[in-house]
């Protein structure tokens, strides 16, 4: 039985022994599948954050970037 992959612990974030089930290659797949997914996330955040701020008067865009630890 593999061990759990590394990078993929460190994309789940917390050891799941059902993963360990899963052959080397697949939680190799598994841990590029999520970090990929990962990735599109925090664009789309970014992504709407900055569409938020738009909203806001550009003097306030600061104070309100630092409130919200952007």
């Amino acid at each position: 039985m593999p061990k759990l992959d590394p990078a993929l612990l460190e994309a789940i974030g917390q050891p799941m022994p059902e993963l360990e089930k899963l052959s080397a290659a697949d939680q190799k797949k598994l841990a590029a599948d999520l970090a990929h997914a990962h990735k599109q996330h925090d664009a789309t955040l970014k992504k709407s954050m900055d569409d938020a701020m738009g909203h806001i008067p550009f003097l306030l865009r600061g104070a309100v970037k630092k409130i919200l630890g952007l």
